[in-house]
């Protein structure tokens, strides 16, 4: 699967994210806020496996929305996953071309500095209340198509 339509799947969620009065970090600033979350706990070191709760407590994210991302990654091939009959671990698999590149990302993200939210998103003007457009509003036309015939 080439490298563009991998990404582009992983980023069919972008559109949902939410402006928050937070500082954000560039790991969040060029994936979800859910995937930076997992990269940043499967991607750093010790890379070690991880089971669904405790990324969900670490995270501090909802069971689904773990479980909804883990699937997405495992579907990619980024990460990799064992069951032992009670948990499923998930850790990064390195063996994918793209590994090395996110695991680099990763890192040099932590040492960046935070970025405040409102700087990334253009603030939309509101009108006030009161103040009339400046555009001239013309009546509506009448067809006479409700008109009754006498």
């Amino acid at each position: 699967m080439p490298v563009i339509q991998i990404l582009t799947a992983l980023n069919r969620q972008d559109h949902d994210r939410v402006v928050r009065a937070t500082k954000k970090g560039v790991l969040e600033i060029l994936f979800p806020e859910v995937r930076a979350k997992v990269f940043r706990l499967l991607f750093t070191p010790p890379y070690r496996e991880h089971y669904v709760r405790e990324m969900m407590l670490r995270t501090s994210l909802a069971l689904r929305t773990v479980q909804d991302e883990l699937g997405k990654l495992s579907a990619v091939g980024l990460i990799t996953s064992r069951s032992n009959g009670f948990r499923r671990f998930y850790q990064a698999n390195p063996k994918h071309p793209l590994s090395a590149q996110i695991r680099r990302i990763v890192e040099v993200s932590s040492g960046l500095p935070e970025t405040a939210s409102t700087a990334l998103y253009r603030v939309r003007k509101r009108r006030l209340p009161g103040k009339r457009s400046h555009l001239r509003r013309e009546p509506a036309i009448n067809w006479g198509t409700l008109k009754r015939k006498s």
